[in-house]
C-alpha cells in the first residue's frame, strides 16, 4: 500500500473507481463517467488539492459528483490515481468545458508535479442506487463479446451476494474512449474493508462458483485494482 492510501486511512477518508451514485431520476439518459488517470510522487498533496478545488470544478462544469481513488493492489504504474466526475447523461458529460475560466483558475492552483496518463469517458451502464462518500473497492477490466449476457450474469451475482450476507455494491461501466474502448469495467464495492473482503472469500463456497458459472466462456480478464476512494462533491439531489 502506497503512503496516499495510509493517509487516507488516519484521516477516515476511503472510496470510487467508482463511488455509488444514485440516478434514479435521468430518465432515458446514460449517465457518464470522466476518468483521469495521473501518476504523481505527492499524492498527499495532490489530494489536498482536489478536496479543496473539485467541488468548484464540479459545479462550474455540471458535474453531479468528484473525488479521488488511490489503488491498494493492482496499480500499472506506481504512483498512478484516479481522478473522476461523475455526469448524468452524455449531453451534460459532452458540454462540460475544462477551459472555462473558474475551471483553469482552480487547476492552476495546483502546484503538484504529476504526469496526466490517460483521460477517458467511461458510460454507467449499471448505476447504484444509493450514495456513499467513501469506501474500498474491487474493479476488473474484462472484454466480452455479448454485453447483455454478462450484465444478466452480473445481477444474477450480486441478487446472490445480497442472499448470502453480503450487501455489497455493484456498478459497470464501458470505455467509449481511449485503449479500454469497448471494454467493461466492473466495480464491487463496500464501507468496509472487511465486508469486501468476507464476499471474496466466498468465492470459495459452492453457491458463488455455481453463480460463475454463467460467467465462464463470456469474459476475458484484463486487469484488477483494489482500491480506496473518496467523494469530495456531491451535488444535492
Amino acid at each position: 500500500m502506497n503512503n496516499f492510501s495510509f493517509k487516507l486511512k488516519a484521516s477516515v477518508t476511503a472510496g470510487l473507481a467508482a463511488l455509488t451514485l444514485g440516478f434514479t431520476s435521468i430518465g432515458q439518459a446514460e449517465p457518464v463517467m470522466n476518468l483521469i488517470t495521473l501518476n504523481t510522487q505527492d499524492a498527499a498533496g495532490y489530494a489536498q488539492w482536489a478536496k479543496t478545488s473539485t467541488p468548484t470544478i464540479a459545479k462550474a462544469n455540471g458535474a453531479m459528483a468528484m473525488g479521488l481513488c488511490s489503488p491498494m493492489a493492482g496499480a500499472e504504474v506506481m504512483g498512478d490515481h484516479f481522478l473522476w466526475s461523475f455526469w448524468d447523461s452524455q449531453a451534460s458529460a459532452w458540454a462540460a468545458d475544462n477551459t472555462n475560466p473558474t475551471v483553469v483558475k482552480e487547476i492552476a492552483k495546483n502546484t503538484v508535479a504529476r504526469t496526466i496518463r490517460e483521460w477517458d469517458n467511461w458510460r454507467i451502464v449499471r448505476a447504484a442506487a444509493t450514495t456513499s462518500d467513501k469506501g474500498y473497492f474491487w474493479n476488473i477490466i474484462v472484454k466480452t463479446d455479448n454485453l447483455g449476457s454478462y450484465l444478466g450474469a452480473l445481477d444474477n451475482l450480486q441478487i446472490a451476494l445480497k442472499d448470502h450476507g453480503h450487501d455489497l455494491t455493484l456498478q459497470v461501466f464501458v470505455a467509449d474512449t481511449g485503449r479500454r474502448a469497448g471494454q467493461v469495467m466492473v466495480s464491487l464495492s463496500s464501507p468496509s474493508a472487511s465486508a469486501l473482503g468476507a464476499a471474496l472469500d466466498d468465492r470459495t463456497q459452492d453457491w458463488f462458483s455455481a453463480v460463475l458459472k454463467d460467467l465462464e466462456g463470456s469474459r476475458e480478464y484484463q486487469h484488477g485494482w483494489a482500491m480506496q476512494c473518496e467523494s469530495y462533491y456531491t451535488a444535492a439531489q
